[in-house]
């Protein structure tokens, strides 16, 4: 079951409730909602939702997390890869081709 990403379009029930109607009453609320807002004075202090939906959850983010790390570490790299192309690409790589190496080194040198 897929949850609404709006914490206001969740249903909810006030904490008074699940003191007087208990436990069972919330979690029958939960499986046919899906996740129910616990509020305190109408103001949202807790959502509920299933062990199962909850581990489903962490598991996105978790996902989610991974990803952007991947997407972060290969922006570093294209990063790195265009400032070194950049070196090259002032005309420094042109002129060390043409001529000949030295003890078979070719040195390009640092960025500008």
């Amino acid at each position: 079951m897929s949850l609404p990403l709006d914490l206001f379009e969740l249903e909810t029930t006030p904490a008074s409730d699940i003191k007087t109607k208990g436990w069972p009453g919330l979690m029958r609320r939960v499986r046919a909602q899906g996740a129910v807002v616990v509020t305190n004075h109408q103001h949202p202090e807790a959502v509920v939702v299933e062990a199962q939906a909850y581990q489903a959850l962490l598991a996105r983010a978790k996902a989610g997390a991974g990803e952007a790390d991947r997407a972060g570490a290969l922006r570093a790299l294209q990063a790195e890869f265009d400032a070194r192309l950049a070196t090259l690409a002032d005309g420094r790589l042109a002129s060390a081709v043409a001529r000949p190496a030295r003890r078979g080194v070719v040195k390009l040198g640092e960025p500008r």
